[in-house]
């Protein structure tokens, strides 16, 4: 809107698909994907900068204020309305739509015909890896988000709370908080501790390998342990029906930021005059907030605006005087503006919320709850100690100019509710946990308009000939690209070397064509496996530029993504970069995998995009396109067909036999029992690996029948009873102690797979 026809725009959306009738829509339920239905709240001090069509277009279907100063809003809701508004400029032909995933040898990418490249691609950005732009993590936290979604009619019983009176329990503690849209769709989200996320993956894992849908109710289904109590009480807290729960998703929230957010980049293609690009990251590419004190779309937006300013002054300043069709690059020092801005609003919204958050983990609030597991234990101190805390945060908002809710008050009756709601040991852990830090997380904002002032007249009006290009799209059709690597080693290969080869080869996404039609199963394999990817190794630079050569026209199809693995040093009296210059004057762009230990000697090889330096098999199986959801290692476990967790204790590879298959011999130890297995496979194949955790407790009881009654100090909540194992080493010496009743003991349970067991005990005198 500022720069209208001066600027042509190419998204690359692999969410986006093409229609029947040509239209670029979202994918949805019906190709089978999830869209993002997460609430988010946005800033008025953003909306505010944008042009006031976008203002109104984005919030004409739902406009709903809930905390002060900003509104409510799904992010499904801005993804639609920000793609209706962006039909005009689609139509004109100023932007273009490409329903892909972009990748090293993407068309705009190999042929460098563009001047800007914007990483706006999330937290795990191409872009930024394609740039070699490193991430600085300032710490970890876990979390559990729970989606809902609350039909119309409903009876008065399953209503969910006002948002007035949502605000006041998510502000009144940091152990559970609600986002919500009209106060029926959105999620309850809770902070958990690390034991308390690996108990719920564990317990997830149970449904989705039954590929059921959610039924929380079900307590057949869902039966009642510590981690679902937390969920649901985190329900009860805030009113929400259990029927109405669509997902519960486990989340690592890593707080961190890219290094820098600015790359230059050159093109490698042959010219006398070498064209520089400028790649840029915004948004979850750039920064991971922590989504508890949130701001995360509005650091998005402020970024995404502030890059837009700062380009088209940049554009007015270097390139619009001169009118030059063939136009000198965008200068890097024009953009030491953008970096300085993503450098602010990395301190305020990091450094001054999210650590405000993760200096106050949840463990330490879990374990300042008095060890003792009866329900009548300074409850009423509890008790009293949250209602004051429910009462001073309303009684701070209500008394907010711009509190939005001022026609509803909430009622102590309604504050008391909360206690019919939920039970002891909850009101416990909400009475000790802190409060939101939002005092301390107040501070000066960090504004789009004090860097990057503009006149919103200056802003250009929709385009006119919005129907001057019809669109031309042809329906997206499903295809996979075929890899073609290349692997350059020397003469000589190592014995280690030629088991990965073998063992990459011998992967279901790599078929030996020569080897099945030697068995003459090729017709077998057709109907069943997609030939999709070959490797190919070279012993020198020059023969594998040779076969680039004459092989140009399979290079060349549509599907076939060429990638190059080096095995360094080389050994040809040649430097890293300049086999990495020859190679890409062959093939602009590809992506080139370095596989070294000598990483002194390949540091400048860095100045190139698409180059990775490792020495890591999991690195070189993911650039090879090898799946590793479910790859093991020497030292964790794995599964058997019964399902009988061991762990691996010797690894013996063997070499590829006449199909050319290498096999691997697992010896494990099952870690209930002590039973050793044996077990042979093909290198390549794929083993379940279980969920193992370890938990304490403390003993409550011990029954006749040997069950023990266990307590959860983390929790406050007491553990199905565990069955004694009477021939086990512990048992008899576990019996004796809790006979003598000289302390509290406390026992370590190991669970996987669904099975729990006593492995170690220890007396609290």
């Amino acid at each position: 809107m500022m720069m209208g026809e001066r600027v042509k725009i190419i998204i690359y959306e692999a969410r986006w698909f093409v229609d029947e009738r040509g239209n670029v829509r979202w994918q949805d339920k019906q190709q089978k994907k999830t869209r993002r239905n997460q609430v988010v709240i946005l800033q008025d001090h953003v909306i505010q900068q944008f042009p006031e069509n976008i203002q109104k277009g984005l919030f004409k279907t739902i406009d709903e204020r809930v905390w002060p100063t900003s509104r409510n809003i799904s992010i499904r809701e801005v993804e639609d309305r920000l793609f209706e508004l962006l039909e005009p400029f689609t139509a004109s032909g100023q932007v273009e739509l490409i329903c892909e995933q972009l990748d090293e040898q993407s068309k705009h990418l190999v042929e460098g015909n563009f001047d800007v490249l914007v990483g706006a691609d999330g937290s795990n950005s191409f872009v930024r890896r394609y740039c070699n732009i490193q991430m600085i993590s300032e710490g970890i936290e876990y979390a559990c988000g729970v989606g809902y979604d609350v039909p119309e009619d409903i009876s008065p019983s399953d209503q969910t709370l006002h948002q007035a009176l949502n605000c006041i329990l998510s502000a009144s503690q940091t152990r559970y908080m609600v986002s919500s849209s009209l106060s029926c769709q959105g999620y309850l989200y809770i902070r958990l501790g690390k034991n308390e996320y690996e108990a719920l993956r564990q317990c997830l894992q149970k449904v989705q390998n039954r590929d059921e849908p959610l039924d929380l109710p079900n307590r057949t289904k869902w039966p009642q342990s510590p981690i679902l109590s937390i969920i649901r009480e985190g329900l009860k807290f805030f009113n929400i029906n259990e029927k109405f729960i669509s997902r519960i998703a486990p989340i690592e929230i890593n707080v961190r930021h890219a290094s820098v957010v600015i790359r230059e980049l050159r093109s490698e293609i042959n010219l006398k005059e070498p064209k520089k690009i400028l790649a840029f990251l915004v948004g979850d590419a750039a920064m991971n907030v922590h989504f508890w004190p949130g701001r995360g779309m509005n650091s998005g937006m402020k970024a995404a605006m502030a890059l837009a300013r700062n380009i088209q002054r940049s554009y007015i300043a270097n390139i619009l005087p001169h009118r030059q069709e063939n136009h000198s690059s965008l200068p890097f020092l024009d953009f030491l503006d953008y970096e300085s801005f993503m450098a602010r609003l990395r301190a305020r919204e990091q450094q001054g919320r999210s650590l405000r958050i993760l200096a106050s983990p949840i463990d330490l609030t879990l374990k300042g709850v008095p060890i003792n597991p009866y329900p009548n234990y300074s409850y009423e101190e509890h008790r009293e100690q949250l209602k004051k805390k429910l009462i001073d945060t309303r009684e701070e908002f209500q008394g907010l100019p711009d509190w939005p809710h001022k026609t509803r008050s909430v009622t102590d009756t309604e504050l008391e509710d909360v206690f019919n709601r939920i039970d002891w040991h909850t009101v416990t852990k909400l009475a000790l946990a802190n409060a939101w830090p939002t005092r301390e997380m107040n501070g000066v904002e960090v504004l789009v308009e004090d860097m990057f002032p503009i006149n919103q007249q200056s802003c250009l009006s929709l385009p006119k000939s919005a129907h001057k290009k019809p669109l031309t799209c042809q329906p997206t059709i499903a295809s996979r690209r075929r890899f073609r690597i290349l692997w350059i080693d020397g003469d000589t290969i190592n014995e280690s070397t030629q088991e990965l080869i073998a063992t990459i080869r011998a992967s279901p996404e790599f078929v030996d064509l020569s080897s099945m039609l030697a068995q003459g199963s090729v017709q077998s394999y057709s109907s069943s496996v997609n030939i999709l990817n070959k490797l190919d190794v070279f012993p020198t630079t020059i023969s594998a530029l040779n076969w680039i050569r004459e092989n140009r026209k399979t290079i060349d199809e549509p599907d076939i993504r060429v990638k190059v693995i080096i095995r360094w040093p080389l050994h040809e009296n040649k430097e890293l970069v300049d086999v990495i210059r020859n190679i890409r004057t062959q093939v602009s762009r590809v992506p080139i995998l370095v596989y070294t230990n000598e990483y002194e000697d390949t540091q400048m090889a860095f100045e190139f995009p698409s180059v990775i330096i490792t020495n890591t098999t999991s690195d070189l199986y993911e650039f090879v396109g090898i799946n590793q959801e479910t790859q093991w290692d020497d030292d964790c476990s794995m599964s058997q067909e019964e399902q009988t967790p061991v762990k691996v204790v010797e690894v013996t590879h063997s070499k590829p036999g006449k199909n050319g298959r290498p096999k691997v011999c697992l010896v494990g130890i099952d870690i209930f029992t002590g039973n050793r297995y044996e077990d042979i496979r093909l290198a390549a194949d794929k083993i379940q690996v279980p969920h193992i955790i370890k938990q304490d407790y403390l003993v409550a009881d011990i029954t006749n029948d040997n069950s023990v009654t266990l307590f959860n100090e983390e929790t406050y909540e007491f553990h199905n009873e565990i069955k004694l194992n009477k021939d086990s080493n512990i048992a008899g010496p576990l019996l004796d102690k809790f006979k003598e009743d000289i302390g509290q003991i406390k026992i370590t349970v190991l669970k996987a797979l669904g099975e729990e067991q006593i492995i170690a005990f220890k007396v609290i005198e």
